[in-house]
């Protein structure tokens, strides 16, 4: 499993942080991704922004931690969004599950940014670009 933190382009307003997932994410993968996933919420983001846009396959294991992640965005009063465009493998697995309804799923990177920002969150960071 490979992931990117994204350094912060232009493009990216501040209190977003990208995670950059690729490959096939499978039950071999799911602590390296949890790991990744520690690291980019120890950025306390408002709006966690994981790119699954190079997913080559996924399991139940990434699945869940996705799931989590969620969760803890949710007690934080924060935005998980997931990236897309979202790979024929990463819809199925999103589809069958049923989970495709309870993630936001943004198209593209331009289209993360404009989520809705959690409550207490400064307006001007989501403006400032």
């Amino acid at each position: 499993m490979k992931d990117d933190r994204q350094s912060r382009p232009t493009d990216i307003p501040p209190g977003m942080t990208v995670l950059r997932l690729r490959g096939d994410l499978d039950f071999e993968d799911a602590t390296s991704m949890a790991e990744a996933v520690r690291g980019a919420l120890g950025e306390n983001p408002s709006v966690l922004a994981v790119d699954v846009s190079s997913v080559t396959f996924a399991d139940s294991s990434m699945l869940r931690v996705l799931v989590e992640t969620q969760q803890h965005m949710e007690d934080r009063a924060g935005v998980m969004v997931l990236v897309g465009p979202i790979t024929p493998p990463m819809r199925r697995l999103l589809e069958i599950t049923a989970t495709d309804q309870l993630f936001t799923i943004a198209e593209d990177m331009s289209q993360a940014t404009t989520v809705r920002w959690p409550r207490g969150a400064p307006e001007d960071q989501h403006r400032e670009r």
